[in-house]
């Protein structure tokens, strides 16, 4: 009986090595060898750590699409970022053992914290569960049945986008990404238009070109001199806006926006509110990927500004610094920790957004107040291209006193060279936004 197991199969095999592998060189649906309908199958998420027993194999109708139309296909469609769609039983099926690797090793879909739960959980995490991977898995085993195909749910309909929205925050310029790179990051200097201070409570952004188009962050500048920064970097390249990498590349800038395909709009919890400085401008981030091509592009960012809010919230940071690792390692990890002033009172954490670099792989925050510990984060399968915020299901609470202590690991086997801490391609950041409110 030949069945079709990605799960020993190495992730760095390409594509067709993968599905030849798993398959000896079938995988699709109609092959031979399917299982017994009556078998069991194990199953191991390793980053859960838990094992699920299948009783029977799944069908792509009444098992597989239902996952793929809630998880997979706002990116993996037409026109969209991923490079193949994912809408019919004819497009997944030959790629049934791909899924199947790809979902068991939790690169997709793609979702930096942990959410199996034993740390914390968060809003719309892009996370399946346990038996969803186990369920993908045991029908790519099973030979990619279709099942009953009249039973198979419909893709969704387009995210619906926020009705209330009264600022908009557009690069204003077309800019056609450079092709010569896999991925461009592109920073536009932007002027919000508002004369006074507001509140952003919510937003959405609005990609000019979804093919292209991998994430946007917004940052809010607080002093004339960042303003100056970043309008000098703009001017110091030809055409719209200036490279920027792990951040705006200017002092005194706040991150205010961060979206991912499939993200959706994004509302900050009831009452509170980032503040954008009246007459300042803000600088957006673009992070173009052009596996697919470069295609021009104008993004936008639909927002919700009020006047005032019950608590005024802020993006607050824990950091590792100084960093310097030694090449060719595994893993090699940093760590910091600090104290929350004591005069400080208990501080609602409602979300947070993790951040390294390319050689990042894991990481992990807690707070620790009388040798009581609270996981904040874990990270176990790093991906710098899939940055965003995300909201707690439950936001912690944290006191004045307590610590907070940051450690982030790296694999640097393919550096011949120590990587210290930087905004550059090749440098580090061990790095924790927290969204709090006090």
């Amino acid at each position: 009986m030949r069945t079709c197991s990605l799960l020993a199969i190495p992730l760095s095999m390409g594509l067709f090595a993968v599905l030849a592998a798993a398959c000896g060189g079938g995988g699709g649906a109609g092959t031979s060898g399917e299982i017994p309908p009556d078998a069991t199958i194990p199953v191991l998420d390793p980053t859960c750590g838990v094992e699920v027993i299948v009783s029977q194999t799944p069908t792509y109708a009444e098992d597989v699409a239902p996952i793929l139309m809630k998880n997979c296909a706002n990116c993996h469609v037409e026109g969209g970022i991923a490079p193949f769609p994912l809408l019919t039983f004819e497009q997944a099926s030959p790629l049934a053992g791909l899924i199947a690797d790809r979902t068991t090793a939790r690169e997709m879909p793609p979702f930096n914290p942990n959410n199996c739960g034993h740390c914390n959980k968060f809003q719309d995490a892009r996370w399946l569960t346990t038996k969803e991977i186990a369920t993908i898995s045991a029908w790519a085993e099973g030979g990619a049945p279709p099942g009953d195909l009249a039973k198979a749910p419909p893709p969704p309909e387009p995210p619906k986008g926020l009705t209330d929205t009264n600022l908009t925050i557009d690069t204003g310029v077309t800019y056609t990404p450079d092709g010569s790179k896999i991925d461009d990051y592109r920073c536009f200097v932007v002027d919000p238009g508002i004369p006074t201070d507001k509140f952003l409570t919510a937003y959405e952004v609005l990609p000019g070109d979804p093919r292209v188009v991998h994430h946007v962050i917004a940052f809010a500048l607080d002093t004339a001199e960042a303003e100056a920064q970043a309008e000098a970097l703009d001017a110091a390249e030809p055409g719209p806006g200036y490279t920027c990498y792990g951040g705006s590349g200017v002092s005194a800038s706040r991150f205010v926006v961060g979206w991912a395909p499939g993200g959706g709009p994004t509302r900050y919890p009831a009452g509170t509110g980032l503040r954008l400085p009246g007459g300042r401008k803000m600088v957006v981030q673009v992070h173009y990927n052009l596996a697919g091509g470069a295609f021009p592009d104008q993004t936008r960012i639909a927002t919700v500004v009020a006047d005032s809010v019950d608590k005024e919230a802020s993006i607050q940071r824990v950091a590792a610094n100084g960093i310097n690792l030694p090449p060719g390692q595994p893993m090699t990890a940093v760590t910091n920790e600090e104290t929350i002033p004591a005069q400080i009172p208990e501080v609602t954490v409602w979300g947070v957004a993790p951040h390294m670099h390319g050689a990042g792989k894991t990481m992990y925050v807690e707070n620790e107040l009388d040798g009581q510990k609270q996981c904040l984060v874990e990270v176990s399968n790093w991906d710098f291209h899939w940055q965003s915020f995300s909201m707690y299901e439950t936001p912690p609470k944290v006191k004045g006193g307590s610590t907070t202590r940051i450690t982030c690991g790296y694999d640097t086997t393919g550096r011949d060279t120590v990587t210290t801490q930087g905004e550059g391609t090749e440098d580090e950041m061990c790095i924790a936004f927290f969204y709090i409110t006090l």
